[in-house]
Parts: structure tokens; C-alpha cells; sequence
């Protein structure tokens, strides 16, 4: 131990002796000492630092397999669930446009033409509707070089319903006023200036006038299995300038019922169908007094299988006249999907006995003298044919072709027997006729509307010449364009080809061209300045043309009617 102490303090006197020498030794010296101009900041730097990236890993050569093993124990959880009842779901439907109880047009046109048209009408409700509707429209003639042809047509119908739960009441009453000239003729034709001098207006002049009440009632279940049913009664007079009148009471019935499922597994669905009426006639004219009357009754039965529908049935007439006959006519017919609601096609084969009355003949012809027979025409045959579909969404057709056997068709012939040669009487022809039809349809939304129609005639007689009045061609074009429900464009072409009227040279019946191929142009525009008030403009018989429905009658050429609307 002594020694290590020794040995300690040795080691550092030594130690301090060596420093006092160089100590000393240092500080004796002299140092030189040279200029550092210095331009720019210091900046100190420090050397990029390189981190050692590894990760220490361990690689273990035990293998553990771990080996799952339990079981679960199932424990239903009591659950308390109280249904609440829904209320029923609502279709929400697009908001009804406004109605309005009133709506009145007139307007005026040249040949001194008024025109006034009104209608009133209760709105929307589930007991009742009611309304009425007021029409007038007159001329003051001006045809050049023909006796006086101004017409009056005045109108008032008057209507109501009653709705029930299953059933609709409806009642109704019709009065019409209407008056024209027998103008036909020619006053400078007449040698005979005093004759024609002392010609009052009132002397070729012709007043209907039209009444006819009727009540119905019909069911409007929506049960297909109940029976539906329609029961119609209904009246209408006539007297003209000329003591000629009218009666006609009719009651008409319709029934449909819908079967059960066919027992035999052919039809999917079968209806019932019963169409049954009475009409009892009263004609007086200054020729004869006649009481006739019409029933008839026309069961039939249609079937619906898959893509086929049939129906079969007959027609049973009676006619009641001075001789009393019994018809029966068969009522069958068939159509075929043939292409998805595309393309069907359809064959039928019918007849049927119907009686021709003054109210008819003055609706075609307001110039036919009223003294003449009413028959009853006898439609033997008409065999039916065609197809129909759509090329389109927005378009259809059909087209069909058709044979006819008729008994007692009319034809309306000039009497020479009257003096001015200006009235019209009826003649009746036993006739074969065939019709070639075709119809266009297009409905593209509301903004335009096109139809087209042709019909072509052929007509086999037995007596006549001709089928007097009647042209063998018929076409038709009607077109509606709106702009923005602001502004409303129609127009409306007509076209036939030549008809013929009968005359006499030396008692021997000939005929007379009224003219030949001609095209019957009308244009139309409204504009709707609002909802309730507008203003329109028709123009008739563009082409300027004196056209001829019926012999020695032109019709008025380029007139222009304008008025406005108003609803309230």
C-alpha cells in the first residue's frame, strides 16, 4: 500500500513539472499575425448525416400450429315487435286544369254571315251536370245571278245528368229552327218577267222546325260480372213551311253480360250482348198519311282466345207497314293479332232494316221536297274486310274493303214536275255497292294532328243511270298545328271527282255533268291572347270556286268569317 502511494506521488510531481516548463516555454515566444479581409457573411455549414437504415429482424424456425375447438350455445332473445297499422297509399295525380261555367264565340263574315255560338255548363261534381248550349248562324245570300239564298240555322240544347252510385240518369232536349231558299233557279231563264215579278221570297222559302225530348239510363259497374244495361227513350217532331210533319217515338235496350269460363277450355273470355229497340213512325204529308214501325232485336255472343276475337249472333227485324215482313240477317265476325298490337286484321259479315224519315233527308238535302214516300231499306249483305295497326307511335291506319247488297237506296233527283224546276225529290234503286276505305291518324302530343281519308265507290244498279249526286271518289285532309297553345293553324282539303244529275230530254232520262275532279280548300288560325279570351279568322273555299253540291245550287265562293272567344 505504501508503495502505491509512493509510486502516486511521483507520477504527479513529474507530471506538474512538465507543464510549468512548457507553460513557461510557450508564452516566451512572439507570433506574427496577418490581415484576413473578409467579403462576405459567415455561414456555417454542417455535412449531411447518413442514418444506418436497417431493422434488426429475428428469424424464428418454430412453427406453432393453433387449433380452434368450441362451441355455441344458441339463446333466443325475447323480443317484443307491436305492428302498427298503415294508412292506405294515395295517388298523387296532376293538378286539374281550371274550368270555366261559361264560353261564348261569335264572329262575322262577308254575305253578311253572323255567326254566335254560347255554351253554359255546370263544373266538376260526383251528384249532377247540367248545361246548355245556343247556336246561330245566318246568311244574306248574294250568289250572282240566282233568286235570293239566304239561310238561317238557329239551335237550342238544353241537357242534364244525374249521377248515382252504379248508375247515370240523363235527360235531354233539342230544338232546332232552320230556314233556307229554294234559290235554283235562275230569274232571267223565265220568259215570263210577271210571273218572276210577282215572286215573293216567301213563296220559295222552307222553315224546319225540330223538337225532340229523350231520357236514359244506364249502369256503370265496375264489376265485369254484373249485367250492364241501357235503356233509352226518346221523341222527336218535324214540320216544314209546307204541312208536312213528323212523329217518331223509339225506345232502344242494350244489355251485356260477361260469362263464366268456358267449359270446354277454348274461349279466355266470353260476353253476352243483347240489342234490342222499337221506332213507331207518323208521317203526314200532303200525298198520303203513313203509321209504320221497326223492331228488332240482335242477340250475339264474342269470344276472346289468346290473340283470335269472334262473334256470331243475328239480326231480327220486323217491319210493320201496310205489309208486314219478318228479315233476318247473320251477324259474324273475327279479328287477329297478328304482329304484337301492331298489325291486326278483321272480317265481318252483317246486315240490317232500317227506315229512312224526313228528318234524315232534310239533314243531307235541306232542298228536297217533303211530299215524298219514306221506304224502308233493306241492307241484305255486307261482307267486311281489312287490316288495321299502327306504323308508329304516334301514327295508325286501316284500310278496308267492303260489298254491299241494298235495297231501296236513295238517290235525289230535280222534280221537273215543279215549275222553277228548283226542289228535289227522292227515287229509290235497288244497288250493289263496293267501298275501298282508307284512314291515316297521327297525333304527335297536342302540337300537331293530321287524318287523312279516301273512299272509293263503285256503284252497280239496276235502273238508274247514274248514282245521281253521289261521287264515286272521295278524299280528305284535315290538319291542327299548335304553337306553344299560343297560336292554333288548321287546315281542311276535300276533294271528289265527277257527279251527275239526272235530266230529261224528250221524257228520256239523261245525265248532267256538275262538274268534274275539284279540291275544296279552308284554312283557319286562332290566337289566344289568354286563357279565356282569343281571337280567330276561317277562310272558306280558298280557290274562289261555284261548286256544286247539288244541281243548279252553287255554293258561295271565297268567304271569310273572324270573330273572337270568351270564357267566364
Amino acid at each position: 500500500m505504501q508503495k502505491f502511494f509512493s509510486r502516486y506521488i511521483f507520477t504527479a510531481l513529474s507530471f506538474g513539472i512538465l507543464i510549468w516548463f512548457f507553460g513557461n516555454h510557450t508564452y516566451a515566444q512572439q507570433f506574427d499575425f496577418e490581415e484576413v479581409q473578409v467579403i462576405a457573411p459567415y455561414e456555417p455549414t454542417i455535412s449531411d448525416a447518413f442514418k444506418i437504415n436497417f431493422n434488426p429482424s429475428i428469424t424464428d424456425t418454430l412453427q406453432v400450429n393453433i387449433e380452434f375447438d368450441y362451441q355455441i350455445h344458441p339463446v333466443q332473445i325475447p323480443v317484443r315487435f307491436d305492428v302498427e297499422p298503415l294508412s292506405a297509399a294515395r295517388m298523387r295525380g296532376e293538378p286539374l286544369a281550371k274550368l270555366y261555367k261559361g264560353y261564348v264565340k261569335a264572329g262575322l263574315g262577308n254575305y253578311s254571315t253572323p255567326y254566335l255560338e254560347g255554351f253554359y255548363n255546370t263544373l266538376r261534381s260526383n251528384e249532377y251536370h247540367y248545361g246548355v248550349r245556343l247556336r246561330h248562324m245566318s246568311s244574306g245570300g248574294g250568289i250572282d245571278d240566282y233568286a235570293h239564298s239566304g239561310y238561317s240555322d238557329n239551335a237550342v240544347y238544353l241537357f242534364g245528368k244525374r249521377f248515382f252510385r252504379n248508375h247515370t240518369l240523363h235527360a235531354n232536349l233539342d230544338y232546332e229552327r232552320d230556314m233556307v231558299h229554294f234559290y235554283g233557279f235562275k230569274p232571267e231563264d223565265f220568259p215570263d218577267q210577271e210571273f218572276i215579278n210577282n215572286l215573293e221570297r216567301s213563296d220559295y222559302r222552307q222553315r224546319f222546325n225540330f223538337i225532340s225530348p229523350g231520357i236514359s239510363f244506364r249502369s256503370n259497374y265496375l264489376d265485369s260480372t254484373k249485367l250492364q244495361h241501357s235503356f233509352k227513350l226518346h221523341y222527336h217532331y218535324l214540320g216544314d213551311s209546307y204541312d208536312a210533319s213528323e212523329q217518331r217515338l223509339g225506345f232502344d235496350a242494350k244489355l251485356e253480360k260477361s260469362l263464366r269460363e268456358d267449359p270446354m277450355g277454348f274461349a279466355d273470355r266470353q260476353t253476352f250482348h243483347l240489342d234490342m229497340g222499337i221506332d213507331y213512325y207518323n208521317n203526314n204529308t200532303l200525298l198520303d198519311t203513313a203509321h209504320t214501325a221497326l223492331f228488332r232485336i240482335a242477340p250475339t255472343l264474342s269470344s276472346t282466345f289468346k290473340d283470335f276475337k269472334f262473334h256470331v249472333g243475328v239480326n231480327a227485324s220486323i217491319q210493320a207497314d201496310s205489309v208486314n215482313h219478318m228479315r233476318f240477317y247473320p251477324l259474324a265476325g273475327a279479328e287477329v293479332n297478328l304482329i304484337n298490337n301492331v298489325l291486326f286484321a278483321y272480317a265481318s259479315l252483317s246486315g240490317e232494316l232500317s227506315k229512312h224519315n224526313m228528318r234524315d233527308f232534310s239533314q243531307i238535302n235541306p232542298f228536297m221536297q217533303t211530299s215524298v214516300p219514306y221506304a224502308f231499306m233493306n241492307k241484305k249483305s255486307e261482307v267486311r274486310g281489312g287490316i288495321k295497326g299502327a306504323i308508329s307511335s304516334f301514327a295508325s291506319y286501316n284500310v278496308s274493303v267492303s260489298n254491299s247488297s241494298i235495297s231501296n237506296y236513295p238517290f235525289f233527283v230535280t222534280d221537273f214536275s215543279d215549275p222553277l224546276e228548283n226542289r228535289f225529290e227522292v227515287i229509290y234503286d235497288d244497288i250493289r255497292l263496293f267501298n275501298f276505305r282508307t284512314e291515316v291518324f297521327s297525333n304527335v302530343g297536342e302540337r300537331l294532328k293530321v287524318r287523312f281519308a279516301s273512299d272509293y265507290f263503285q256503284y252497280t244498279l239496276d235502273n238508274e243511270l247514274e248514282p245521281w249526286h253521289e261521287p264515286t271518289m272521295k278524299l280528305s285532309l284535315n290538319l291542327m298545328y299548335n304553337i306553344q297553345d299560343k297560336i292554333i293553324l288548321s287546315s281542311d282539303a276535300y276533294a271528289r271527282n265527277s257527279v251527275y244529275a239526272r235530266i230529261f230530254n224528250q221524257d228520256d232520262p239523261e245525265r248532267a255533268k256538275i262538274h268534274g275532279f275539284h279540291v275544296d280548300v279552308s284554312f283557319g288560325i286562332e290566337y289566344r291572347y289568354t286563357k279565356i279570351l282569343s281571337v280567330f279568322l276561317k277562310l272558306n273555299n280558298v280557290q274562289n270556286q261555284p261548286l256544286e253540291r247539288w244541281y243548279n245550287y252553287p255554293s258561295h265562293r271565297l268567304n271569310v268569317l273572324g270573330g273572337a272567344t270568351y270564357a267566364f
